[in-house]
């Protein structure tokens, strides 16, 4: 499956807030393929992470707790680290992952906001 690595990111989002969510019960089966899923992002998520802290240094300064980052009054910094970026999270990606049936993930609980999210790894 090919996905822009914008949607992938997006999608790893999601999936962490549904994992983390203490207030709803997940059931464990599901909780189990999401996390498959999640780790098969995995290495895309962190590859972008490289990439976006060597940018995040190149245009940025330190601020005053010590960190380095990227004003948003530094338009000029700010549009090269966005020009430098789209490119990369415009890109495709392939991914290896086992579709999740559709019985198995709706109403378990999980709000239809993140459903949509997920609609690409429900099998039909």
């Amino acid at each position: 499956m090919k996905l822009k690595l914008g949607d992938v990111l997006n999608l790893n989002h999601t999936l962490k807030l549904i994992i983390d969510d203490k207030s709803k019960k997940i059931d464990p089966m599901l909780k189990f393929k999401l996390l498959g899923i999640m780790k098969s992002l995995g290495t895309h998520v962190e590859n972008f992470e490289i990439i976006k802290n060597e940018k995040i240094k190149e245009y940025g300064k330190e601020t005053d707790d010590g960190n380095i980052g990227i004003s948003d009054e530094d338009t000029d910094s700010l549009k090269k680290f966005q020009d430098d970026l789209n490119p990369v999270i415009n890109s495709d990606v392939t991914l290896k992952i086992e579709k999740i049936k559709a019985e198995e993930i709706f109403d378990k609980g999980i709000p239809a906001e993140y459903l949509i999210s997920l609609y690409p790894f429900i099998e039909e």
